[in-house]
């Protein structure tokens, strides 16, 4: 009888222990799920968001008006990648790719990423060889460098431009200055509504030793910007972005 009750026991044990480990297993699982890593060679350390609005000079202009434009809101994404100092191993940065992009708008509105670019001197250029289609690369190199889609292997910033293009149009005679910034919406009659966008896209972090992917969720523009002209948005808790590893 004895005999019997210690092999009953002995099952019991083996099977509190496997319940025990496989609960453990899960935790680790669902943890790492909404937490991701904590401990990468490198992390995205800020984001800066500048938003307000330019102008393109309308090629046909048949009432030979002195102001004859169309108006687009745009959003400059800064990126940062910091190096980790608690991480011990040798790493350094192959490439960052923005991908997966997803765009909320309305039906009516036409909204592109823009790479930046190096045409006629300006940063970005709205010409559709530099639209970006379904990913964004900056190779790492010695250090930063926009116009050649380069950052530095040991971390730096990276940045794109979303555009909500053709939201408007400034037609006027009018000899005044006209204020090229976020209030010109409100001029023309432009509803808050068609501007508010929300954006998703994944950030790949791609290093060395491993990559890791975590989804970034942001509203534009930034902030309030008929009002303002130019909104800045500086965001340094990224609490909410799970970086999971690839490889």
């Amino acid at each position: 009888m004895n005999k019997i009750i210690k092999e009953k026991l002995k099952e019991a044990l083996i099977l509190f222990i496997i319940v025990i480990t496989f609960g453990c297993i899960l935790l680790i699982m669902l943890r790492y799920e909404n937490e991701g890593e904590k401990n990468m060679p490198f992390n995205l350390s800020e984001m800066l968001v500048i938003s307000s609005v330019d102008e393109l000079q309308k090629q046909e202009n048949p009432n030979n008006m002195k102001w004859n434009l169309d108006i687009n809101q745009y959003n400059d994404i800064y990126l940062k990648i910091e190096k980790n100092p608690n991480f011990q191993e040798s790493a350094y940065i192959e490439s960052i790719v923005i991908e997966n992009i997803n765009i909320k708008t309305n039906e009516e509105n036409q909204v592109n990423v823009y790479m930046p670019n190096s045409t006629e001197g300006k940063l970005f250029s709205y010409e559709d060889n530099f639209i970006v289609n379904s990913r964004l690369t900056y190779n790492g190199a010695s250090q930063d460098n926009n116009k050649t889609l380069e950052i530095g292997n040991q971390g730096g910033r990276i940045l794109f431009r979303i555009v909500n293009q053709r939201i408007g149009e400034y037609v006027s005679n009018d000899d005044g200055e006209v204020a090229y910034d976020g209030t010109l919406l409100k001029t023309i009659g432009v509803p808050e509504e068609k501007i508010n966008i929300d954006v998703s896209f994944d950030l790949v972090i791609k290093t060395n030793l491993s990559n890791y992917r975590g989804k970034v969720n942001i509203k534009l523009p930034c902030g309030d910007i008929m009002e303002e002209g130019i909104c800045k948005l500086e965001k340094t808790d990224f609490s909410n972005v799970a970086f999971k590893r690839e490889k």
